[in-house]
């Protein structure tokens, strides 16, 4: 379960982080934003669900699809193609967690 707070924990990370760094255009606005809004679903979802791993690695899911758009349009942003790889492992190891036969379902 550890490594499933973990995950939790890399996902606001990394929607919260980047906000102390001043980023020019629209596209890095319109990507925080997005990334900033699931942070809160997935948090709320924690709260309310007690950590419900189908929660979890659906909103990962969402968070993967949203950096890939991001960096297909900005292939530039070294930062964002690094947390993408990142949110790769992370998406798969919950997607394994999900689907181990003798997994919890919270996390």
């Amino acid at each position: 379960m550890k490594v499933l707070a973990g995950l939790l924990a890399g996902l606001i990370a990394g929607t919260t982080a980047p906000a102390a760094l001043s980023w020019e255009g629209r596209d890095r606005v319109a990507y925080n934003n997005k990334m900033a809004l699931l942070g809160v679903l997935l948090e709320s979802a924690q709260q309310r669900a007690g950590g419900d791993l189908q929660t979890l690695c659906l909103l990962l899911s969402i968070s993967n699809d949203v950096t890939e758009r991001y960096v297909e349009t900005n292939p530039e942003d070294a930062q964002v193609q690094q947390r993408l790889l990142a949110m790769h492992q992370d998406l798969s190891v919950c997607l394994a967690t999900m689907g181990a036969p003798n997994s919890a379902s919270r996390f």
